[in-house]
């Protein structure tokens, strides 16, 4: 089998039928894919909707549950169960082109040293996006567009999540380490996380593989009109913030000393305490709302960021 579309979802039900939609007109041959949907500890009728696509879909469909709540625990239980070669993640938000599964099985054999392959990931606002939205949508709500042409990234840099496909083997590689879910646990239901795509990125480089842009590979991307309020991105930034601190220990021997770490930990937070001063500055300089939304993100990071490295 050449390739498995996996779902990895926490209390989906609500949006993966959509997902499960997007993949009844897959040009792939069936029997050269299936799709797993990982259940990540959900409590609601994900596995309930799920099952009545079972039927509607032209290709095999798995649910496997795994208890650990996290991103990276979700990827590694994937990665165990996978029938393909090729692990092609979406999120339970994630519309694929019906090229996607097809184009990706291609994308690896035209890049034989690619270990990552991600490629254009497209918003589909449900309602039109404010300033804020558009402003933070690369960064913050995975939005991806990086041109027509295929390149490898840099080294320690890779593609974003949403629709990131990985070959099993490398999967089985880095989930061997029963430590990598617990350091880089990704998102949970308790709270945002971070930094699980460009860990995954890294240790991608550090087996001796390449990552790489594919711009054939298109998802489309749901986004809903509580993601583009500040109530949802300040703790999103935070999470991003901590999750950053934690891959640092990945490629930087410094972030591993835990008293460098405290060091590294105590920097950042000098940086939000000046951001603190600044913050006045802007309140009294009346800037545009949107600097002052850029700003508040940006400290709320920096804290995320510092608070992980410091703590006991």
């Amino acid at each position: 089998m050449k390739a498995t579309v996996s779902i990895c979802t926490y209390n989906g039900a609500a949006r993966i039928g959509n997902v499960l939609e997007s993949l009844v007109p897959q040009t792939l041959p069936p029997d050269q894919w299936e799709v797993l949907v990982v259940d990540n500890a959900c409590t609601d009728n994900t596995v309930d909707v799920c099952k009545e696509w079972r039927d509607k879909l032209p290709v095999s469909l798995r649910i496997v549950r795994e208890k650990w709540p996290g991103l990276s625990y979700a990827r590694g239980c994937a990665g165990r169960n996978a029938w393909g070669e090729i692990v092609c993640f979406l999120d339970d938000d994630n519309l694929p082109a019906p090229e996607f599964v097809d184009r990706a099985v291609t994308a690896f054999q035209n890049h034989p040293r690619a270990g990552a392959i991600g490629g254009k990931v497209l918003p589909i606002w449900q309602s039109p996006p404010n300033p804020l939205a558009e402003a933070v949508q690369d960064f913050a709500l995975a939005i991806c567009d990086r041109g027509d042409e295929a390149f490898v990234y840099n080294t320690n840099v890779g593609p974003v999540g949403a629709g990131i496909c990985i070959r099993t083997q490398i999967l089985h590689d880095i989930y061997n380490d029963p430590d990598f879910a617990q350091t880089v646990p990704g998102r949970t239901q308790k709270g945002y996380g971070g930094g699980e795509d460009l860990a995954i990125a890294i240790l991608v480089w550090r087996l001796g593989w390449e990552c790489w842009y594919e711009p054939s590979l298109i998802i489309n991307h749901l986004l809903p009109e509580y993601r583009m309020e500040m109530s949802y991105l300040v703790p999103l930034y935070e999470g991003v913030g901590c999750g950053q601190a934690k891959v640092r220990r990945l490629y930087d021997w410094k972030a591993r000393n835990p008293f460098l770490n405290r060091l590294i930990g105590l920097k950042d937070l000098l940086r939000y305490m000046h951001g603190c001063l600044w913050s006045v500055g802007l309140k009294r300089k009346k800037n545009d709302e949107l600097s002052q939304q850029l700003h508040i993100l940006s400290q709320h990071q920096l804290w995320g960021r510092a608070w992980q490295a410091i703590k006991p």
